[in-house]
């Protein structure tokens, strides 16, 4: 990490309150199994944390606050529920600052390339909005939801003993539950509609 965890912490400890901002007071370095909305959160303060910590060797700070803002506004741009010629062209121009200035890490050890698939995804993300449209269901928050209802609620309901069995069980029992339901409203329904009809 370019600043240290200590320090990153520790600004994330002294920061004010803030009705419109997550207080993180144990950090966000120790992190594990970061949510969509974590995520968020820390992106609102990241930019704020490292803004005027100076750098290990000497090297001027200017390189990563640019690579980082760079970073940030092309998330920000390429969550925008619509596009234009204009708004690809921010992020476009996001995307090529954040290249331009993305050497700082090698420089200062951090990495040793940028051989990772999210990075390399990012170029193809405005041929991606021309074709598909836009990108702000780019994210896994809907699937984090069904992973709670699908997963979570059928394994706290087993004896977490052989739970596979039991959690397709589970499921299964509720799914004929949920079509069951259905069958009564429609058939009320029926029934009602009817009842109007003929009398």
């Amino acid at each position: 990490m370019a600043f240290g965890p200590h320090e990153i912490d520790a600004r994330c400890r002294r920061m004010p309150a803030n009705h419109n901002l997550r207080y993180f007071s144990g950090g966000i370095t120790r992190l594990s199994r970061i949510s969509g909305q974590e995520h968020k959160d820390i992106c609102r303060i990241l930019l704020g944390l490292i803004i005027d910590l100076p750098l290990q060797g000497g090297h001027s700070p200017a390189h990563l606050i640019r690579t980082v803002q760079a970073l940030l506004d092309f998330l920000y741009l390429a969550q925008y529920p619509s596009h234009t010629d204009t708004t690809l062209e921010y992020l476009q121009e996001a995307h090529d600052k954040f290249h331009a200035n993305k050497d700082i890490f090698l420089e200062l050890g951090i990495r040793k390339n940028f051989n990772i698939p999210k990075i390399h995804s990012l170029r193809h993300y405005i041929q991606s909005i021309k074709l598909l449209g836009t990108a702000d269901n780019f994210n896994t928050e809907y699937t984090e939801r069904l992973h709670i209802d699908y997963a979570k609620d059928a394994y706290h309901a087993s004896n977490r003993k052989d739970e596979y069995p039991q959690i397709m069980t589970w499921l299964q029992c509720k799914e004929k539950i949920i079509q069951h339901s259905n069958f009564i409203k429609w058939h009320l329904l029926a029934i009602n509609n009817a009842s109007v009809h003929y009398s």
